[in-house]
């Protein structure tokens, strides 16, 4: 069941790093130090790997054609600039 419907680039990013570092980070960092984490930030669900295209795809086929967070894990960068590629909101 979909929690909420993000319409922006600014939704989505809000979203995504509030659940990366409030739910996942502790959870995964360790295990995928380096790796892309890619979350569908309506249903709190994500999927990774170490090529950020291939978590990307892999998201995909899970949850559809949609925007998603991305960010690289235990990158302890501060997210100030987000963009919109290929319908997918990315974090650097």
């Amino acid at each position: 069941m979909t929690n909420k419907q993000f319409t922006s680039l600014e939704e989505i990013t809000r979203a995504g790093e509030k659940f990366y570092l409030e739910e996942l980070k502790d959870k995964i960092e360790e295990k995928y130090m380096g790796q892309y984490v890619v979350i569908d930030v309506e249903e709190k669900k994500y999927q990774i790997d170490s090529d950020r295209l291939v978590a990307v795809d892999k998201a995909r086929r899970e949850y559809g054609d949609k925007l998603f967070y991305i960010v690289q894990i235990g990158n302890n960068q501060s997210s100030n600039v987000n963009f919109k590629e290929k319908k997918y909101a990315w974090n650097f």
